[in-house]
């Protein structure tokens, strides 16, 4: 046999082939299928997830409607009542703009008595209640808890949970937030105080 005939049998078998796969095009075993038909129906599980979480991660808070906000009900404290004592002093425009906290060195009260007088304001003009909670510092015992008071508003005799024999005791007064408009946590402060009792 020549080898030319070699050649072009050799070339006919590779045309027959090409044919024979041009033809049939791909197959896919049918785990193949199954596992393309899985990581589609993932892709698109995720993006529908990510689509619809989208503003939630990354965009801004939706705003509330005037019915969320007519929604909220502040719980006041029924002891606070209209301020009457020395105001607080103005402090300049960006000051003001903020919170008013005020500033509690220390507290007097009298020893062995759960009912004492102490004013707890919040000032008047600031955009949120005020909760008071007082707490020893040592022992992060909780004495007394306010319900929410409302600007230019105050509380002036509290009940504590116990009393206190004579002495000094360090403690915090933790005053937490929540806006008038709907009752959203804004920013807060811890006051360092010591209680004087006397």
């Amino acid at each position: 046999m020549s080898v030319r005939k070699i050649k072009e049998g050799e070339t006919r078998r590779m045309n027959d082939r090409k044919e024979k796969n041009n033809s049939q095009g791909v197959t896919l075993s049918r785990k193949m299928l199954i596992a393309a038909i899985a990581v589609v129906l993932l892709l698109i599980a995720g993006g529908v997830a990510v689509g619809i979480n989208w503003n939630h991660w990354f965009g801004e808070e939706t705003p509330k409607t005037e019915e969320q906000k007519e929604a909220f009900q502040p719980d006041l404290d029924p002891d606070a009542e209209n301020w009457t004592g020395e105001k607080i002093p103005d402090k300049s425009e960006e000051e003001a703009a903020g919170i008013k906290i005020p500033g509690y060195p220390s507290i007097t009260i009298p020893a062995d008595q759960q009912k004492v007088a102490v004013s707890l304001l919040n000032p008047e003009g600031n955009p949120c209640y005020f909760t008071f909670e007082l707490v020893l510092k040592d022992t992060d015992e909780t004495l007394y808890t306010s319900k929410l008071v409302a600007p230019g508003q105050a509380i002036s005799n509290i009940t504590l949970s116990k009393s206190l024999p004579v002495g000094e005791y360090p403690a915090t007064l933790r005053i937490t937030t929540a806006s008038l408009e709907d009752g959203s946590a804004m920013n807060g402060a811890n006051v360092e105080t010591v209680l004087m009792v006397q």
